[in-house]
């Protein structure tokens, strides 16, 4: 999968989370800092990340997401790791 589609949908993720229209998403966006997001909602971003992507997150690699940048490098990590 490409990274620009895996962008995509993380992008659609946090926007079914939370009240941030998916067009006010910047590609280099910190959860916290810029978008405003808790844990409590990188928690259910995650969630909706492992359906989509048939992938676990664990906690310990939760808790180093940062930015929509780092959640696109996880993924395709572990989609690497799954071939």
């Amino acid at each position: 999968m490409e990274e620009g589609d895996i962008r995509n949908k993380i992008k659609e993720a946090i926007a079914n989370v939370s009240d941030i229209e998916l067009e006010d998403i910047p590609d280099d966006a910190s959860f916290k800092d810029d978008l405003g997001l808790d844990s409590l909602v990188l928690l259910e971003i995650s969630v909706d990340i492992e359906l989509q992507f048939g992938l676990e997150v664990s906690e310990e690699a939760l808790g180093q997401l940062h930015t929509l940048q780092d959640a696109v490098e996880l993924v395709q990590q572990a989609l690497v790791n799954q071939d």
